[in-house]
């Protein structure tokens, strides 16, 4: 039997994302779903409902969906404490796959677009298994979690506002067809779909510079950490050899150098001393001067601010996604892009 996506819900689902607007300076986007700050000792994180109504939080980055290819040649989602089989038997699998049922997440998906935001299924992370073609995925992508129909639905009738491609290893994966694929399929849908992208900070990135300069890609969150002499702690030094980098993004953007002239350029951080890298986080303060001042230097390309993840934002003190959400918004204008 194949669920098929009730048209109601398209619809719903089309008005829920009326409140973000991909043209403004000021957006905050946060990863959900690892848990990561766990390990620092802070609390689990929550379901995602419970940062439906936090309007410091425009887009949440649903992570991971880390392997593209497992039992029965379905994709493998992970989501922690919230929705993981592997350490939770009575998540629900769908029979033949290890493709997770996480009906409850699909109530609070509806629920956050409702509210305004915009929920991107992140694909890949530090550990993930780029094992399938790039035809075969992107239409179960479709199926699975758009406006598609399939038999196995991990959010019921949810429908996600788009995908992000956070490949930090390199792999015989054709990014640049699914990403094609994938702008296709949102032309024939009856809403606006996004595709992303987390490119590390070294210009160009090794894993996803040629998707950026080859295919249509609507935001980049630029990975300024765990990379050493771009990260955001190098921010104020004078450029080369070691400074955050911002500035060789901005002019590729003004060369022309990315296949959307128009691509939204984000500032991403960990939110917490121990989410990444130690020696690349900086505190709540520190970034939000820094993305006040790149803000206010790179008035075009600059479309906000990236967090991860949502663990380490709410047990930071100040919480880390308002704080650099609201040193945005005292510099914060929306222009017309396509």
């Amino acid at each position: 039997m194949y669920f098929f996506v009730p048209l109601v819900a398209v619809m719903c689902a089309a008005l829920g994302v009326m409140g973000f607007d991909i043209s403004c300076n000021s957006n905050m986007a946060v990863y959900w779903g690892q848990n990561s700050g766990a390990a620092g000792s802070l609390p689990y994180q929550q379901p995602l409902g419970a940062y439906c109504d936090d309007d410091s939080v425009d887009i949440i980055l649903l992570s991971f969906l880390y392997i593209l290819k497992g039992q029965g040649g379905y994709p493998v989602l992970n989501f922690a404490n919230i929705c993981d089989y592997t350490k939770n038997a009575s998540v629900p699998v769908f029979p033949g796959t290890e493709l997770m049922h996480c009906s409850d997440m699909g109530v609070d998906i509806k629920r956050c677009q409702e509210k305004g935001k915009i929920i991107l299924l992140s694909i890949g992370g530090a550990t993930a298994q780029l094992n399938s073609d790039a035809g075969t995925f992107s239409k179960q992508i479709w199926d699975l979690f758009m406006e598609g129909s399939s038999e196995f639905r991990p959010f019921d009738d949810a429908i996600i506002d788009g995908i992000d491609l956070d490949f930090e290893q390199q792999s015989q994966f054709d990014t640049i067809q699914f990403a094609n694929n994938m702008n296709n399929y949102f032309k024939s849908g009856t809403r606006k779909y996004y595709l992303t992208a987390a490119p590390q900070c070294p210009y160009p990135d090794a894993n996803l510079g040629n998707l950026l300069a080859q295919s249509h890609v609507d935001m980049a969150f630029i990975q300024f950490y765990n990379s050493g002499w771009c990260d955001n702690s190098k921010y104020g030094l004078p450029h080369w050899p070691e400074s955050m980098n911002y500035y060789m993004w901005d002019a590729a953007w003004r060369n022309n150098s990315f296949a959307n002239p128009n691509m939204r350029l984000y500032v991403g951080s960990t939110a917490g001393s121990s989410a990444g890298n130690p020696s690349s986080y900086v505190s709540p303060d520190f970034f939000a001067n820094e993305l006040k001042g790149l803000q206010k230097d790179y008035p075009d390309s600059f479309g906000g601010a990236m967090t991860w993840d949502m663990s380490w934002a709410y047990g930071s003190s100040p919480n880390y996604a308002t704080n650099a959400k609201q040193a945005m918004m005292a510099g914060s204008k929306c222009s017309v892009y396509a």
